[in-house]
């Protein structure tokens, strides 16, 4: 039922809860009476939501699925509403006017939606979503963005899925060498582990928060991958969660970026994090041109065993 900043969609199979007041975010995913397999506040969905400004510079953590646009190092080059942010190297937060904008809903019906988003004065454009459920599990997930200037300008749209830290989550990857782990975020946080885990011909990275060095308080990394197969995947509960993206050949993507980016904030308390990041290739606009990303989900019952093995062996069977 929807409250006063959610809108909820339901097929029968999955309910989905939505914010168009706060960048038009999904913050709840779940299958009929269950759990929500999504990482996010329920008390912030009825709170007031931030008003968009340049100068919001705090990051509320909605958390939940929204779009970036990507690359990161350029999110406040492009604009002159501040020119503090603009000469500084401190790429953090992300443009307010994409978390946080008011989103007017263009079309509606039990099961699909879809919102529009304001023009964005620091990356140039306006962001359309469309969300519509297909009564057998999936989700279909749409961004459309416009560039809003009278010059070009050249992103790619960049997907955050962010689910609970201690599930697992699993990218299909050809070899050890697909795949490029970084530093922790902080100096004072450890590594976050991580395998290529090898189950019969396949092979999938992994992350193994369960073996982090208890010595610190959390450990952060950031794996850039290059996928085989164009999904990710993450267990919570009895359900697994299948993202599908549309695969693309990596000389299209912003040199900073790969197609599949997975962050991982490891701790033993309930702000343990994982994000699943999907990133489409990095187009110039010309102005009023648009350019288009989307992904697939599939929300499937899981009655197998818990260990990573077992998981990738039902992985196997993903169309």
């Amino acid at each position: 039922m929807d409250n006063v900043n959610m809108i909820e969609l339901t097929d029968g199979f999955l309910s989905v809860g939505i914010l168009p007041m706060a960048g038009g975010r999904i913050v709840s995913l779940r299958r009929e009476d269950g759990c929500n397999l999504l990482k996010s506040d329920p008390a912030l969905w009825t709170a007031d939501c931030p008003v968009p400004s340049a100068q919001l510079l705090d990051f509320t953590a909605y958390n939940g699925h929204e779009v970036w646009v990507g690359p990161q190092s350029q999110w406040w080059k492009h604009q002159d509403i501040n020119l503090e942010k603009r000469e500084s190297d401190l790429f953090w937060p992300p443009d307010p006017y994409i978390s946080y904008g008011r989103y007017r809903i263009t079309s509606r019906t039990a099961c699909s939606l879809v919102m529009v988003g304001p023009d964005s004065p620091v990356s140039g454009i306006r962001f359309t979503k469309r969300i519509s459920l297909d009564g057998r599990g999936g989700l279909r997930f749409e961004v459309e963005a416009c560039n809003i200037r009278p010059v070009p300008m050249a992103w790619d749209l960049w997907m955050l899925t962010r689910t609970d830290g201690h599930n697992p989550v699993f990218v299909p990857v050809a070899s050890p060498d697909e795949v490029r782990v970084g530093p922790p975020t902080h100096s004072y946080e450890g590594p976050a582990p991580y395998e290529v885990l090898k189950v019969g011909a396949d092979a999938y990275f992994t992350f193994t928060p369960e073996l982090r060095d208890a010595s610190f308080s959390a450990s952060t990394a950031k794996a850039f991958i290059h996928p085989c197969r164009p999904f990710m995947a993450t267990l919570s509960g009895d359900s697994l969660l299948v993202i599908h993206f549309e695969h693309h050949d990596q000389q299209l993507l912003h040199p900073e970026q790969t197609e599949v980016e997975l962050y991982n904030y490891a701790s033993e308390d309930a702000a343990a994090l994982m994000e699943m990041e999907y990133h489409a290739p990095y187009v110039l606009l010309q102005p009023g041109q648009t350019m288009s990303a989307c992904e697939f989900w599939q929300v499937l019952p899981y009655v197998g065993s818990r260990t990573r093995e077992d998981i990738c062996r039902a992985l196997k069977e993903v169309k």
